[in-house]
C-alpha cells in the first residue's frame, strides 16, 4: 500500500479563516496521481492545521471515473484517525457526474491538536485510472486563535461603564 503525497495541499480557504468556519478544497484529477485502487492506496489531498476543528468533509464527482479495468472502485475520506470517517466505500466509478458522496454514519465534527492530512482512501480491482476528477472538500475552523490569545485591552474595551 502506498501513501501518495504529490497532491497535499496547504489550507487557505475562502474567507477569513478566524474564528468563523472556512472551506477548503482540491481538484484531483486521478488520470495524473499514480493510484493503484487494487492496493488500497491512499492518496493525502490537505492539509489540515494543528489546532483546527475540522468540522465536515465530502467529495463531489467532477469528471466521469474510469479504472483501466473492473468498475468496482470505491473510496473513503478521512483522516489517520479514521480512514473512512466522512466517506465510506463510495463507489467513485459509478457515480454520475455532479454526484456528492453520501456522508458516512460516522462524519462528525473532529478537533485536530496537531497538524493531519485529510486522505481518500482507494479500493477496486483496477490498477489504475483512465479518467477521472474529483472534488475534495472541508469545513474548517481555527481554534488556535479563539478566546484566551486576545489581550486585556482588547476585551476591556467592550465592558460597559
Amino acid at each position: 500500500m502506498a501513501t501518495l503525497t504529490a497532491y497535499v495541499q496547504a489550507a487557505g480557504g475562502k474567507g477569513n479563516p478566524g474564528t468563523r468556519m472556512y472551506m477548503v478544497e482540491k481538484t484531483v484529477d486521478l488520470t495524473v496521481e499514480t493510484t493503484d485502487p487494487s492496493s488500497a492506496d491512499v492518496l493525502q489531498v490537505l492539509t489540515i492545521p494543528a489546532n483546527t476543528m475540522l468540522m465536515s468533509a465530502g467529495l463531489e464527482v467532477i469528471e466521469s471515473v474510469t479504472a483501466n479495468t473492473g468498475t468496482d472502485v470505491t473510496v473513503d475520506l478521512g483522516t489517520a484517525l479514521d480512514d473512512d470517517k466522512y466517506v465510506a466505500a463510495f463507489d467513485v466509478d459509478g457515480a454520475s457526474v455532479g454526484a456528492y458522496a453520501p456522508s458516512a454514519a460516522t462524519a462528525a465534527p473532529e478537533m485536530q491538536g496537531a497538524a493531519e492530512t485529510l486522505d481518500l482512501t482507494f479500493a477496486g480491482t483496477g490498477a489504475s485510472f483512465t479518467s477521472g476528477k474529483v472534488r475534495v472538500f472541508a469545513l474548517l475552523v481555527d481554534m488556535a486563535s479563539a478566546g484566551a490569545s486576545k489581550p486585556a485591552a482588547e476585551v476591556d474595551r467592550d465592558t460597559l461603564a
